[in-house]
């Protein structure tokens, strides 16, 4: 009878230290606000589309990100490598972005090269965050150009 309590016990403390050595997966939150909170999963072809990374624990030191940003027809849009140092404390995001190039400005001027590429920007994209050469995060979303 002693030894049922014991081995209950001993169950639920391994199930806590067990839960607590899952690591936490990384966040990727697509805005097309700076600085937004709320995720998105389609945006329009024009501006920026913000991503901020939340990172399973706090980085400290020098780093390596990604950002591969990846067209409908499987060709790469944009590919940001950027070298990060976190001092300590550390942090625990880090930011991505992809902007898509600007119109012309100019009334009734037409760019038949500039619209073309603009096509190939409806439907849906993906994005491979990548920490110190390592796939961290993808996530797809969806681009609609009017």
């Amino acid at each position: 009878m002693r030894r049922t309590p014991l081995l209950i016990g001993w169950l639920i403390a391994t199930v806590f230290f067990v839960r607590a050595e899952i690591p936490k997966p990384p966040v990727l939150v697509l805005t097309s606000l700076e600085n937004g909170t709320e995720p998105q999963d389609a945006f329009s072809c024009s501006g920026k589309i913000h991503g901020y990374l939340v990172l399973p624990t706090t980085a400290i030191g020098k780093h390596v990100l990604e950002g591969i940003w990846t067209k409908p027809d499987g060709t790469v849009a944009s590919h940001s490598r950027s070298s990060l140092d976190f001092p300590a404390p550390g942090r625990s995001t880090a930011y991505v972005w992809f902007a898509f190039p600007e119109r012309s400005l100019l009334p009734g001027v037409m760019d038949p090269a500039q619209d073309q590429e603009r096509l190939s920007y409806s439907g849906q994209w993906r994005v491979d965050v990548r920490w110190d050469d390592q796939t961290l995060r993808q996530s797809t979303f969806t681009v609609h150009c009017h």
